[in-house]
């Protein structure tokens, strides 16, 4: 059996084009796009089936805050789901530099505001603005606001905490659009 001739891999990736077609040129463009992609917009669970929509975004993390995490969590918590559920928490706590509301679920999102002004994570201003800060323990510790925001639903934190770590792992990746198609 005869093989039809069949480019060779030097070929492809030193074929002249404007446009990444070669090998080459489509790797780069896909590390150009992983390196330039910093922050993501994560959807709240409880809040993402139907507008308006939350949204809370997320910047990538590098590793010794992730080792910082690690460590204080191993300090305070010895079970074993206390430590992964804190951990899910600082990570969300950590990473978050806003909310944002998707108001008519048409993928335009503005920053969430009180008083006019944006809230930028897990803050006093975020459990006044939902009126669950009367139903938690500290409005001013940041833990606190997110359990009140999950609704003290340790799951719902998780599959938020997946999402995020999803992310993490390659910042190319929609996980927006990912989320709301089911292909997680």
């Amino acid at each position: 059996m005869v093989e039809p001739d069949m480019p060779v891999l030097s070929d492809l990736a030193t074929s002249n084009s404007d446009q990444p077609e070669n090998l080459l040129g489509q790797l780069a463009e896909k590390r150009r796009v992983i390196s330039e992609t910093r922050e993501t917009h994560i959807p709240v669970p409880g809040y993402d089936k139907e507008p308006p929509l939350l949204l809370a975004r997320h910047r990538l993390l590098d590793g010794p805050e992730i080792e910082r995490i690690g460590g204080r969590i191993t300090r305070e918590h010895k079970s074993r789901w206390e430590r992964q559920i804190n951990a899910a928490v600082e990570m969300i706590i950590i990473s978050c530099t806003g909310m944002f509301v998707d108001v008519a679920g048409d993928g335009e999102i503005q920053p969430l505001t009180f008083h006019g002004e944006p809230i930028t994570g897990f803050t006093r201003d975020l459990a006044e603005a939902l009126q669950f800060d009367d139903k938690i323990e500290d409005a001013d510790r940041a833990r606190d606001v997110v359990f009140g925001l999950f609704a003290n639903n340790d799951a719902a934190i998780a599959q938020h905490n997946f999402v995020l770590n999803r992310w993490f792992t390659d910042t190319s990746v929609d996980v927006t659009q990912e989320f709301f198609t089911g292909n997680l």
